[in-house]
């Protein structure tokens, strides 16, 4: 018996999830799912607690699950230079992102530039970019790729946080 027994509910509260994570999280194998007590209900110990600390954690730095359940597994193995790799992956993802913001960024400057140089009453650059309007685009190639490049991305991001296929 554990000398601090959680509910699902406790244990979810104690390591700032929702019970529906933890759910997630035992049906990907991330958190085993004790046997049931008296009552039905099952306890969770505070072991449960830190390894699911340790997975928000993780993915707070933005490790995937697999990522996660692998270095789990390595904790128990002490294998740094594994853990070294997975890490140098996840830094190198990152500084990609970085480089594809920056990129962004830039080209979205180079349209608010052209937006501010456009007399008045003309087509708005930054919506004809948006818009992917090849003809009316008066941003610098680069920057027109590069924003297009931008609000595909955003659509994409967009479609997928709405649940529709994206072809």
């Amino acid at each position: 018996m554990p000398t601090h027994a959680f509910t699902i509910r406790k244990l979810a509260d104690a390591a700032g999830v929702g019970v529906e994570a933890v759910r997630y999280y035992q049906r990907g194998g991330l958190l085993a799912a004790p046997d049931r007590v008296d009552g039905g209900f099952r306890q969770y110990s505070d072991d449960n607690v830190r390894r699911l600390r340790f997975i928000k954690r993780a993915q707070a730095l933005g490790y995937s699950l697999e990522n996660v359940a692998e270095l789990m597994s390595l904790s128990s193995t002490r294998d740094q230079l594994r853990v070294r790799e997975i890490t140098r992956e996840r830094v190198a993802e990152i500084r990609e992102r970085v480089a594809d913001l920056q990129s962004m960024a830039s080209a979205l400057e180079s349209l608010v530039d052209c937006c501010a140089r456009a007399s008045d009453g003309s087509a708005c650059s930054i919506i004809a970019a948006l818009a992917g309007d090849q003809g009316s685009d008066p941003a610098p190639a680069d920057a027109g790729l590069a924003g297009r490049r931008a609000s595909t991305r955003v659509r994409g991001q967009a479609r997928r946080r709405a649940g529709e296929v994206v072809a």
